[in-house]
C-alpha cells in the first residue's frame, strides 16, 4: 500500500511538472510566431517581403510599394483591422501558410536573419536608408524570379524568357479580353 501510495505520489509530481501553463493556447503566444521579418514569391504578385511586430504588418513590393496594416490574431487566424481580409494561420516554423477568406493562399518564409541583409522598410522614400533597402531587396528579387524560372534583364542583352514586366502586361492583357 505504501509502496503504490508512492509511486501514486511520483506520478502526480511529475504529471503537474509537465503541465507547463505556456503551452496553453494564447492570442499573444501566436502572435509572437508572425514576428520577424518574411518574404514570399508567387507568379501572380512577384516577390514581397514583410516586416511583422506586434502590432503591424509593414510589406514591400516591386507591384504596390510599401504598405502598413494594423492586425490582430484571433485563435488561429490573421485578421486585419482596417479591412475584411482574415486568414487561418498555419505555422511550420521556418514558414506559414495563410489560407484567406478570399479564396487565397500565401506561404511567408522566414528570413534567416544571419544571412539576409534585411533592413526595416523605411517609411521616407527619398531617404538613404530607403534607396539602400531597394538596392538589397532587388537583388533578393532577382534571385527569387531566377529560382522560378525567370530571367530579369537588365536591357544590356536580350533575354530568352521574356522580363517578368513584360508577363505581367500580358496577363493584365488577357484578363481584360476574358471580361
Amino acid at each position: 500500500m505504501m509502496r503504490s501510495l508512492l509511486y501514486f505520489l511520483a506520478f502526480y509530481i511529475f504529471a503537474l511538472a509537465a503541465c507547463d501553463s505556456s503551452n496553453l493556447k494564447n492570442t499573444e503566444g501566436n502572435k509572437k510566431s508572425l514576428i520577424g521579418k518574411w518574404h514570399r514569391f508567387s507568379m501572380a504578385n512577384g516577390y514581397s517581403e514583410f516586416d511583422i511586430d506586434s502590432q503591424y504588418i509593414v510589406f514591400y513590393n516591386q507591384k504596390v510599394g510599401r504598405f502598413k496594416l494594423s492586425y490582430k490574431i484571433e485563435n488561429d487566424s490573421l485578421k486585419y483591422l482596417t479591412n475584411q481580409y482574415a486568414a487561418k494561420i498555419t505555422d511550420y516554423g521556418d514558414s506559414v501558410l495563410l489560407e484567406g477568406n478570399d479564396s487565397t493562399k500565401a506561404t511567408l518564409h522566414r528570413f534567416r536573419e544571419s544571412n539576409v541583409p534585411f533592413k526595416t522598410i523605411p517609411e521616407e522614400k527619398d531617404s538613404l536608408s530607403f534607396v539602400s533597402y531597394l538596392a538589397d531587396f532587388d537583388k533578393r528579387l532577382i534571385l527569387e524570379f531566377e529560382k522560378a524560372g525567370i530571367k530579369i534583364s537588365d536591357g544590356t542583352k536580350k533575354s530568352e524568357q521574356p522580363a517578368y514586366e513584360e508577363l505581367l502586361k500580358k496577363r493584365s492583357i488577357a484578363n481584360k479580353k476574358a471580361t
